[in-house]
């Protein structure tokens, strides 16, 4: 046979699906034909269909050296995006433009890869572009509608799955689409009829089925929602954020499953340690630490790389006032990582609340805020790195309450008499989206229910008009920041705001929040729809106050500053302040709306 008739069968069999006949027969004419860029592109589709990424990859590259086809450059491309390297493979995309400007599957893959990349306002432009030449283009138009859902643009998304439907009714991508943004804007039945049709044509695919169980929750349809994260996790059983959302549903419906599924996974890897970490931090955060140190040592024991899990342990012993212990693991984790942004923050973390050296967990925020000047995380601990340096003027530079913080008030549309009756139709609108019975673990409010999923991008006219209300607010306080080039927030200023998330709390008695900050945040907000009486009187029960930082020391700081809540009250802060609320004794609930800004694009 020829070199072109063997190329021909090594083919077909690719097709078929039998690689290693595939690459034995591609093997067999490198030997013969070492220059032929051919033989070793389909010996780096063998090599990928037989799950062995590097060989692929060198492959590929052998072959490109040969002569840079572009839809072998493409295809070097697609493995780097299936492996997470969505950066080369987006540099191989244009390799493989710049060869062949008009190469459609380099075009759509590489979108693809600036999705991956969450360059969406990019990705929408490309995608545009194909579409534009290429009206109706199945995948370029999947690709744009998932661009606009990650612009927030979910009617524009629907109406892009809406038309691959109309070509392609059981098109699963698409199918699924239609279910994120129908929950999003808060059609959660609607989301489930459509993720229903999807799991029924895609019946292995774990994402539609994770997205199934999110709108069921939503629609407050439980024993459905559970059964549906439950198929998740069949599908998908080492998923950690799979196993961290399931259970932060258990949670707030106090169902008796709650943190089951982590045990048996652990069980079946007892070697897992983003599945130790994420059980040992819920374990913690339901004050139940001496069980999360018991699965952080079990795991512990059984690998070689213990960096995550010592990081940890030295959180869990910070946080039951074990501080010695806690320096100690964070140290053996910087020891073994230095480089980790996680691992370093931790050990700041540490040695703050150690009382061991203050001087040298603000160097080290100094040298993480050069990598990462907008982790409002970060902001709040260098804050308190401050104040227990005695740095009196940076300290006050940063946090400056007087100038930073202000107080404003909802002004009602022109159908409502006064903001009393605007706030009341407001809490009535509201009242009816807390179906959870308890707070997430994971958040701040203690004692409370908190609303599902992203409030203000629901299609609802109370919401529209609570959030029209708040962006006119939001905007005045915005511009009338001063500009400082030098200042985390106030060099951050553009003048327009988005939103970046957005819910509902209603604590309940002895509720309050923990000392938190907003890692999403650039500025954040609360606004009061409901305040117990006992708020009004002159001492700071269910007030929100600011500067106690939100873990635990040897030498605790306390608040110092406090803001009384009056309804139809908004109070806007940036996202880096430490923040918190002082107990409520009173039954009756106060109810607010919480939400973080992000400049504008």
């Amino acid at each position: 046979m020829s070199l072109g008739q063997n190329l021909q069968r090594a083919s077909q069999l690719l097709q078929q699906r039998q690689y290693a006949e595939a690459l034995a027969t591609l093997q067999s004419l490198a030997g013969g034909h070492p220059t032929s860029a051919d033989v070793w592109q389909l010996t780096a589709l063998a090599h990928k269909g037989l799950n062995d990424p590097l060989a692929a990859e060198q492959a590929f590259l052998r072959s490109i050296d040969l002569g840079a086809q572009p839809h072998v450059v493409t295809n070097l491309g697609n493995l780097y995006r299936s492996l997470g390297r969505a950066g080369e493979a987006l540099a191989r995309y244009d390799q493989a433009l710049g060869v062949a400007p008009d190469h459609l599957p380099a075009r759509v893959n590489r979108g693809r890869a600036l999705l991956d990349l969450q360059r969406y306002d990019d990705a929408a432009s490309a995608f545009r572009t194909i579409l534009g030449n290429h009206p109706g283009h199945r995948n370029a138009s999947l690709g744009l509608a998932q661009a606009c859902q990650q612009l927030g643009e979910q009617e524009a998304a629907l109406g892009l799955f809406e038309s691959v439907l109309e070509q392609d009714a059981g098109n699963s991508v698409a199918l699924n689409g239609m279910g994120i943004s129908l929950k999003t804007l808060g059609y959660a039945d609607d989301a489930v009829d459509y993720l229903l049709r999807g799991a029924e044509r895609a019946p292995d695919a774990p994402e539609i089925a994770i997205n199934l169980a999110s709108a069921l929750a939503q629609a407050d349809r439980q024993e459905e929602a559970v059964a549906a994260y439950r198929k998740a996790l069949e599908l998908s059983p080492d998923n950690v954020s799979l196993h961290d959302w399931y259970n932060g549903y258990l949670g707030v419906i106090g169902h008796s499953d709650y943190l089951a599924s982590y045990r048996s996974a652990l069980a079946r890897q007892p070697g897992n340690t983003a599945l130790a970490v994420s059980l040992a931090r819920k374990l913690l955060l339901g004050n139940c630490g001496a069980e999360a140190l018991t699965v952080l040592a079990a795991v512990r024991g059984q690998v070689n790389d213990t960096t995550a899990i010592d990081a940890e342990i030295s959180h869990v012993h910070r946080e039951q006032g074990e501080f010695a212990e806690a320096l100690a693991a964070a140290r053996r984790a910087a020891a073994g990582a230095p480089e980790d942004a996680a691992v370093m923050r931790e050990l700041a973390t540490a040695l703050m609340a150690a009382g061991d050296d203050y001087a040298e967990a603000r160097a080290l925020l100094d040298g993480l805020l050069r990598d990462h000047p907008e982790d409002q995380g970060l902001w709040a601990l260098m804050s308190t790195a401050l104040r227990y340096t005695g740095d009196g003027d940076r300290y006050r530079a940063l946090v400056d309450y007087d100038r930073l913080i202000q107080v404003r008030e909802i002004q009602p549309p022109p159908e409502f008499p006064d903001s009393g009756s605007f706030v009341a139709y407001l809490r009535d609108q509201l009242d009816v989206l807390h179906t959870t019975q308890r707070h997430p673990v994971e958040q701040s409010a203690v004692n409370g229910t908190q609303t599902l999923d992203d409030l203000f991008s629901r299609r609802h006219e109370g919401i529209g008009r609570l959030k029209a209300g708040l962006t006119e607010q939001l905007q005045r306080v915005i511009d009338g920041l001063p500009r400082d080039d030098r200042h985390p927030l106030l060099s951050r200023n553009r003048g327009g705001l988005r939103f970046s998330d957005s819910w509902s709390i209603k604590l309940h008695e002895q509720g309050f929040h923990k000392n938190h900050f907003h890692s999403q945040g650039w500025l954040s907000s609360a606004f009061y729809l409901s305040v117990p009486d006992a708020i009004n009187c002159h001492s700071p029960e269910g007030w929100i106050k600011f500067g106690e930082p939100g873990f635990r020391a040897r030498e605790p700081l306390p608040a110092e500053y406090w803001i009384r809540p009056r309804e139809g009250l908004l109070v806007v802060f940036p996202s880096y302040l430490w923040h918190g609320t002082e107990p409520l004794c009173e039954a009756r609930a106060r109810m607010s709306v919480g939400y973080d800004i992000l400049p504008a694009r």
